[in-house]
């Protein structure tokens, strides 16, 4: 539960501001779609980046189908990989916001919210390897 809850955190994070432009604000996909309509990283590996970001909503969903089917190291794989990725991108976001007080810059909600939530799901994802290994060294052994 800690995991999907992060997870969801991840998702509505996605959607919240990121980019502050006078009076308009724009979520990441939005900010993703005028960074490709100036062509700012045409043939670049970052690019590759941005295409992985569309991809993201997917993969959120992929992890909990995953752990409702019972894959559960499955689940918290992709969970891990999905929030060292989300992580490390809202991570430098949030840093690099210059504050509310400019007109032209990267708003903190959106990557707050994303790095949040990417670390609470990181937690619940060690959590599930945690709590599966203790269960598994216990049936191993053949003693309850």
């Amino acid at each position: 539960m800690i995991a999907a809850a992060g997870l969801v955190a991840v998702v509505a994070g996605m959607f919240l501001p990121w980019f502050r432009s006078g009076a308009v604000l724009r979520d990441s996909f939005q900010l993703i779609g005028v960074i490709q309509t100036l062509g700012f990283l045409r043939g670049d590996v970052l690019e590759l980046l941005l295409y992985i970001w569309f991809g993201l909503v997917p993969v959120v969903t992929l992890s909990v189908v995953a752990y409702t089917f019972g894959l559960y190291r499955t689940s918290a794989t992709i969970c891990v990989i999905l929030t060292i990725f989300t992580g490390t991108i809202s991570g430098v976001a949030t840093v690099e916001s210059g504050g509310e007080e400019s007109s032209l810059g990267i708003a903190s909600t959106g990557p707050t919210v994303t790095l949040i939530g990417s670390l609470v799901a990181l937690i619940g994802a060690v959590g599930i390897f945690v709590s599966r290994r203790k269960s598994a060294s216990r049936i191993a052994g053949g003693e309850p």
